[in-house]
């Protein structure tokens, strides 16, 4: 991962974070790291393993999709992919 992803990702945990009411201390506790892991996830100088991620997720009540990317998961529409082929 980028360190800019890296950082948009921190700034979206922070702001869940806060969203959801929990304190860092709170949030380390429940992952079972320590308050400095969750601080370094925040600021982007390191990033959640997937398992970590999916714990963030539901701790937080967010889509796994939002917090990595900014906007909610969307699934995509395969029939009309496959309308579209079969038209050309």
């Amino acid at each position: 991962m980028k360190q800019e992803q890296k950082q948009a990702l921190g700034v979206r945990l922070r702001a869940a974070r806060i969203a959801a009411e929990q304190s860092q201390g709170h949030v380390a506790e429940a992952l079972g790291v320590t308050r400095q892991s969750v601080s370094a996830w925040e600021t982007g100088a390191s990033g959640p393993s997937a398992m970590q991620l999916g714990q963030l997720s539901a701790l937080y009540c967010v889509c796994a999709h939002t917090l990595l990317f900014g906007e909610p998961y969307q699934a995509l529409d395969v029939s009309a992919l496959m309308r579209a082929r079969a038209a050309q």
